[in-house]
């Protein structure tokens, strides 16, 4: 288990430092953590209606699992984490004007963000399946074709 965490937290203090920051030009420096570092402030950009990973708790609380973990890199930088939702359409836009420094959560690596953003590696995988009986015949999704799926 300590193994999975450490694995974890490196995953997630990279993805702090260096993850979903604007890209920049050859001769531009990248000075995200240096500013990062200065203001003493980590603000992550996230969608707050994401359960397990960022949600509301009942005291209305940003809580979840890319919370904790966000929190435990913050406080290993010496930093304060701002956790900030934001408008999940524009959050390449939150990002390249600087009203967040990193997005955390639910952010699906394509080739073109590849090109205009810096991402880690994934820390984790998510996948969409479908579960059908053993005796149902189905066994792709072209399958379901016509059929009533629930969900």
């Amino acid at each position: 288990m300590k193994k999975i965490i450490a694995i974890a937290f490196c995953a997630i203090l990279a993805a702090t430092v260096l993850g979903s920051c604007a890209k920049q030009g050859a001769s531009a420096k990248d000075e995200s953590l240096k500013k990062v570092m200065d203001k003493k402030v980590l603000v992550l950009g996230l969608d707050d209606s994401f359960p397990p990973m960022g949600f509301r708790d009942e005291n209305n609380e940003i809580v979840g699992y890319d919370i904790d973990l966000a929190k435990e890199v913050a406080k290993r930088m010496g930093v304060e984490l701002v956790c900030q939702p934001i408008d999940w359409n524009a959050k390449e836009q939150e990002l390249n004007t600087g009203k967040i420094d990193c997005i955390w959560n639910g952010f699906t690596i394509t080739p073109e963000r590849a090109a205009a953003m810096t991402f880690t590696k994934p820390y984790l995988k998510n996948a969409q399946v479908v579960v059908v009986r053993s005796d149902s015949g189905a066994s792709k999704l072209a399958d379901l074709a016509g059929k009533s799926v629930g969900l």
